[in-house]
Order: C-alpha cells, then sequence, then structure tokens
C-alpha cells in the first residue's frame, strides 16, 4: 500500500513541478501563468495528501511536519490568487490560526529530537519558525488581505516559498550532503534571494 501511495505522490508531484516551471517561465497574470498555477496547486495538493498518509503510516513526524508547512504556503498562495476582495474567509483564519500551533510543534520536537538526530532537529527549527511566522502575520490581518500590488507580493512570496518547498524535496532525495540540513536549507537561501529580487521588481513597477 506504501508503495502505491509513493507512486501517486511522485506522479502528482511530477505535475507540480511541471506546473511550477510553466507558472515561473510564462508572463505573471497571462494564461499560461494562471493554468501553471493551477496545475501547480491541484498537483501539489494530491502530493501532498499521498505524502501526509506515507508519513503516518511510516510515523515520520519530520515528514508530516514538513508537509503542513508546504501546505499552508501553497494554500495561502493560492488563496492570494483568487481572494481579489480581500476578504479573508473563516477557513483562512483557522487555517492560520492552527499553523502557528503547527510551527510551535515543530520547535518543541525539534529540541526533543536534537540529541538523536541533530540535522534533522535543525531543519524542523528553522522551518518551524518560518511556519509560526507565515501564521502570526496572517492572523495579525484580520479580516481582510492586502490588495493591488501589496497582494501580488505576497501571492508572489508564497507561491515562491511553496516552489521552494517543491524543489527541496526533489533535491534531498537526489543529492546527498554533509550535513544533511545543507540539502534542506541551501534550496530555501537561494530561492530567498530570488523571491527578494523578484518582489523588489514588483515593487518598481
Amino acid at each position: 500500500m506504501t508503495t502505491v501511495i509513493i507512486g501517486i505522490h511522485i506522479v502528482f508531484g511530477s505535475i507540480a513541478v511541471l506546473g511550477m516551471l510553466t507558472a515561473l517561465l510564462t508572463k505573471k497574470g497571462g494564461l499560461w501563468h494562471r493554468r501553471g498555477g493551477k496545475a501547480y496547486v491541484s498537483g501539489m495538493a494530491v502530493a501532498l495528501i499521498a505524502s501526509a498518509i506515507v508519513s503516518v503510516l511510516t510515523k515520520n513526524l519530520f515528514l508530516f511536519f514538513i508537509g503542513l508547512f508546504s501546505a499552508y504556503l501553497v494554500y495561502t498562495g493560492w488563496r492570494l490568487a483568487v481572494a481579489k476582495d480581500g476578504v479573508r474567509s473563516t477557513t483562512d483564519k483557522w487555517i492560520a490560526n492552527s499553523i502557528i500551533i503547527v510551527g510551535i510543534l515543530m520547535g518543541v520536537y525539534s529540541i526533543v529530537t536534537y540529541s538523536t538526530d541533530s540535522s534533522m532537529a535543525i531543519t524542523l527549527a528553522v522551518f518551524g519558525l518560518f511556519t509560526a511566522c507565515f501564521g502570526y502575520f496572517d492572523f495579525r490581518r484580520g479580516d481582510h488581505w492586502p490588495k493591488g500590488k501589496e497582494r501580488i507580493i505576497l501571492h508572489l512570496v508564497r507561491m515562491g516559498g511553496a516552489s521552494i518547498a517543491t524543489v527541496t524535496a526533489v533535491f534531498v532525495v537526489n543529492v546527498q550532503t554533509e550535513p544533511a540540513f545543507i540539502a534542506w536549507l541551501l534550496p530555501t537561501v537561494i530561492g530567498s534571494g530570488l523571491i527578494g529580487h523578484w518582489t523588489k521588481r514588483v515593487k518598481n513597477q
């Protein structure tokens, strides 16, 4: 059963990667950008559900937490694309509140597991901090998402972060580093620089 679910994860993860590349390499807001974005969100939704099931079956709490972090970025990136009226739904608020707790739990779990696997504990602590911060910032937004250019920038940041998570998943499977947390965090370092560059370009338009 696990093998089948992993296969589903790989297939839909591949669809997500193709959608991500289409969205990144085409005109922002254009037809193919939107199509690529929809393929990415749909592919990631199935891939992350499959990943969650596998992590539960294999009792891998680390991957379960990372999946929740990625899912939140995908969800909020999608919401910012479609909520052009700026209204945050009850579901948006509930998920943001929940993800703050998830981020805190990631931090606690990283402390508990540090003595047995310091590399993965460091990785989890970093992503836990990001998770809690994203949730807290959204919690403070109250009933509204930003509008206009600010909405586009936040959409870019969240989808950019989700894309980093996707690239990281591919990277750690195919590249071995010592210590292991380098493979987990290197895409974040590089991707954050690219997100900063794109954000600056949007601000200056």
